[in-house]
């Protein structure tokens, strides 16, 4: 595989990677739809319970920090965070606004409480308070995770860069992986802290940054190190093992920790209270498949099973859409779910069905009407962007 440079040792990012990369969205968010459907049927342990949001988070963690990595090894500059700001805006607000107001027209209940209520929610700070996550919208807690790893990211990565920058060019690789390893400890300690409080009146707490931490820099991680690989400046040799050439030792580690956090042991598959050691099991097997897949689908040759997988046309289709599909799917199954009989294999596949059927081109649409034109927006000519032929870095705010 060639770099820019000609560089045989290192992995380069081409086309095919970037639409397993955006099928890897798509897959993601059909995977919350299924679990939210089958979790109103007789089949609950459809899906792969825990795996969309987290997967999300990961990749987000791998896109997002891409420059700032090139900054810590000395590859780039510093990346402009009022252009940060600009894109992250546009990206995640518009088609949310335009969810949430129609939304609350046809669902009611789903209408936030009070202005201070429509502020939190309007903002994405609707976690911040126990009645932010109103019927039909509670799946929205994820994009404010999403929201405080974007007012968080520019931190992290100037403390990283600043940390980096002060050692060997050789070492700056292992120096920020080493920061990032601390979100292990500190993602462990808000979760235990949630267990060990009686937090019931805000038990939003569970959905803040701090217990997802370590997914954003996990993802964050497999981007730095294949940076610096590409560099020359470290070797990600487990990683080209897995992702190049044992892909179907990958398929079959992920399979494993899907099989077990998606069993028993991870939890009820219905909406009933799990354990502390169950709801961890399931989180970290969640993680660790969504950086397996992740791995699978930046590294895979062509031949690859996740990278084939992944690069369909309409896996590909749906991750173009997967945040506007993300957006619908919950709404349209709370208005569906009192009009459709969900009773037995008939009643799945109907209601599935229907649930696809109404949110897919709800999600083209708003991706077309109102996502496409806030990116266009974003990058209009003049705004101090310095080009860039990365074109994992030109798709991040697609």
């Amino acid at each position: 595989m060639l770099d820019e440079s000609g560089d045989r040792r290192s992995p380069s990012i081409t086309r095919g990677h970037v639409d397993a990369l955006t099928g890897l969205r798509g897959f993601a968010a059909l995977v919350v739809l299924t679990v939210h459907v089958a979790g109103r049927t007789d089949y609950t342990f459809m899906g792969i319970h825990g795996y969309g949001p987290v997967s999300l988070f990961v990749l987000s963690g791998f896109l997002l920090y891409r420059p700032w990595s090139r900054w810590a090894l000395g590859l780039g500059s510093l990346p402009s965070i009022r252009t940060f700001a600009r894109h992250r805006a546009a990206r995640i607000l518009p088609a949310y606004i335009v969810v949430v107001l129609i939304v609350a027209v046809v669902l009611p209940e789903s209408q936030p409480t009070g202005v201070d209520g429509w502020l939190r929610g309007l903002t994405l700070t609707h976690t911040t308070a126990s009645d932010g996550l109103r019927p039909g919208m509670e799946h929205t807690w994820s994009l404010g995770t999403e929201v405080s790893w974007y007012f968080a990211l520019p931190f992290i990565g100037l403390f990283a860069g600043w940390v980096a920058h002060r050692a060997a060019p050789t070492a700056r690789a292992k120096v920020v992986l080493g920061l990032f390893a601390l979100s292990i400890p500190l993602s462990a300690a808000w979760r235990w802290w949630l267990e060990v409080e009686d937090l019931n009146p805000l038990f939003t707490y569970s959905f803040w940054l701090p217990g997802f931490l370590v997914c954003f820099l996990g993802g964050a991680a497999v981007s730095h190190v294949l940076q610096a690989d590409r560099a020359g400046l470290a070797r990600s040799r487990m990683l080209r093992w897995l992702g190049e050439k044992r892909p179907w030792v990958l398929v079959g580690l992920g399979a494993v920790v899907m099989a077990i956090g998606n069993s028993r042991l991870g939890g009820p598959w219905d909406y009933v209270p799990a354990t502390f050691v169950e709801r961890q099991i399931r989180f970290t097997c969640v993680t660790v498949l969504a950086l397996l897949l992740l791995v699978g689908a930046a590294l895979g040759t062509e031949r690859s099973p996740v990278t084939r997988f992944m690069s369909m046309r309409w896996l590909v289709a749906m991750g173009r859409w997967s945040y506007s599909i993300y957006l619908w799917h919950l709404p349209v199954i709370v208005l569906l779910a009192p009009h459709v009989a969900r009773d037995g294999v008939d009643g799945f596949l109907v209601f599935y069905g229907l649930t696809l059927a109404i949110t897919i081109p709800l999600g083209a649409a708003t991706y077309a009407w109102v996502e496409q034109p806030a990116i266009r927006w974003s990058k209009r000519p003049g705004a101090g962007e310095a080009p860039t032929s990365d074109p994992v870095a030109v798709k991040q705010t697609g």
